[in-house]
């Protein structure tokens, strides 16, 4: 199974964080691995993240990336991951996607 997910919960300036991802490894289970070890740490560091969360998450998905791709430089892996993620910052949600996952949210049974 290629598939990684990584759920966590913490506190920053008494603000509740709760962190939600699902990586779909393609090619081997490498890349999500990594996704799952490093993006929300990642994230979490990013100096704007409480000020400016989008910025911060798109940012962190792109460094992450590049640090993924320089960490197999010379293994001659063809390792990919998608990602699905939700950040629930206070009472705000942040949904991303790289790659062809997609996070649906449900209300009463219906997508949106």
């Amino acid at each position: 199974m290629e598939d990684f997910f990584d759920i966590k919960s913490s506190k920053i300036d008494d603000k509740q964080i709760n962190l939600f991802g699902i990586f779909d490894g393609h090619g081997g289970s490498r890349a999500a691995e990594y996704l799952k070890e490093h993006l929300f740490e990642n994230l979490m560091k990013h100096p704007q993240f409480m000020s400016d969360t989008k910025l911060a998450i798109s940012e962190t998905y792109k460094k992450t990336d590049s640090d993924f791709l320089d960490s197999e430089i010379n293994t001659h892996r063809d390792d990919g991951s998608t990602a699905s993620t939700a950040v629930l910052l206070g009472n705000h949600l942040y949904v991303a996607n790289v790659g062809d996952s997609r996070a649906v949210i449900s209300k009463s049974g219906k997508g949106d």
